[in-house]
């Protein structure tokens, strides 16, 4: 889950990659809300097309 919120901050998760650090982390986990923003959008618009 960690990882999976580092690569919304920018993290590219390659093979030599360390742990993400907390820059990182902080970034992709203000960007969530815009996300979940998104996806309820995407199911309003579902509904009323549906």
């Amino acid at each position: 889950m960690v990882r999976m919120v580092a690569t919304l901050g920018g993290f590219l998760n390659r093979k030599n990659d360390g742990f993400p650090g907390p820059k990182t982390l902080w970034i992709g986990l203000q960007r969530i809300p815009d996300f979940v923003l998104a996806l309820a959008a995407q199911r309003s618009i579902g509904e009323s097309y549906g």
